[in-house]
């Protein structure tokens, strides 16, 4: 069986005629006869049944054309993967960020990316890590970085960093700022968090009930903003990662202290879909985001992730289904 016969045994039956699907693929009538039967003979099967109206599939010819018309797709996808390889990156790309990363790269990127890829037209798409994770797993984005993926099939990822969790208050009640402060402490004030399901709000609580501590929750909000806000107005204390309130420190407003006992940290996630490999243009930018990132973490409180099967192996004992990681494929 090969792939000729296959697009003459689709246009037989899809026109119902030996002559009208010669006609529509340029070939003569008894040649398209000839490959038939050596499909035919190759299998030891009956594919299409003569009648005064022209000519339909048998069960099994059915069967065949169910195959036929998902591998031709997949074969005309190919070779244009193939082809896109041959000339410079190219193509829309609908890039998902949390707004934590969105805040810290998008500028930057798309700058980056109009300078090193001028093919390349770059959207980014600012969600919660959940809704990203959906979203790649429907093919409406083609890649993301998202904290925490659990809980979505149809994904593949690779750990790229992590980073720590602190407690964060308004400057206004005069404590000194820095140092550290353990998780039981973090659980004696008034909290305002993201309400579920953001990735910060579960790995929390996750951690709070890990250590049999219980979380004074006040204020449940859907936006980063509004939790700052309400922090700033000394309403609530909260959680959140030191890049996300950096500048609120830096300018007075707010205090940072680093949760430990037990430390909370998120690990970030590159992710795209599991059922295709990335494009020339897709390979091109995750090498810019990684290089990004990468450039980051002497400025913030990131690390790698040292061990990268341990963090899928704990990603994993959260929850499933769960798609594959990049390094496995």
């Amino acid at each position: 069986m090969n792939l000729r016969q296959l697009e003459y045994f689709v246009a037989i039956v899809e026109a119902e005629s030996f002559t009208r699907a010669a006609e529509a693929l340029g070939v003569a009538q008894p040649a398209l006869g000839q490959q038939i039967r050596k499909l035919e003979e190759e299998h030891d099967v009956r594919l299409l049944r003569r009648h005064s109206r022209g000519v339909e599939a048998t069960e099994a010819g059915r069967l065949l054309l169910d195959h036929a018309r998902r591998i031709l797709p997949q074969v005309d996808a190919a070779t244009a993967a193939l082809r896109d390889f041959a000339v410079r990156p190219h193509g829309r790309i609908n890039l998902g960020l949390t707004t934590t990363m969105s805040g810290i790269l998008a500028g930057p990127l798309i700058r980056r990316a109009a300078e090193e890829m001028p093919g390349i037209q770059l959207c980014p798409v600012e969600e919660m890590s959940s809704v990203l994770m959906e979203w790649v797993a429907e093919e409406r984005l083609q890649m993301a970085l998202a904290f925490n993926v659990a809980n979505v099939a149809g994904l593949r990822w690779e750990p790229v960093l992590q980073e720590s969790l602190f407690f964060v208050e308004s400057s206004g009640k005069g404590k000194a700022d820095g140092g550290t402060i353990t998780l039981a402490e973090v659980a004696e004030h008034p909290l305002v968090v993201p309400a579920s399901p953001h990735s910060i709000r579960s790995l929390i609580e996750e951690r709070a009930t890990e250590a049999g501590i219980r979380l004074n929750v006040v204020y449940e909000v859907h936006a980063v903003s509004m939790v700052r806000d309400l922090v700033g107005q000394s309403m609530a204390a909260t959680v959140m990662p030191y890049s996300a309130v950096e500048e609120g420190v830096r300018a007075g407003r707010l205090i940072a202290k680093k949760i430990v006992a037990p430390e909370v940290t998120r690990d970030l996630f590159f992710i795209h879909p599991e059922r295709r490999s990335l494009s020339k243009a897709e390979l091109a930018l995750r090498a810019v985001l990684l290089d990004m990132l990468a450039q980051e973490m002497p400025q913030r409180d990131w690390r790698p992730i040292a061990d990268r099967q341990a963090s899928i192996a704990a990603l994993e004992r959260r929850s499933r289904p769960l798609g594959k990681a990049w390094f496995s494929a």
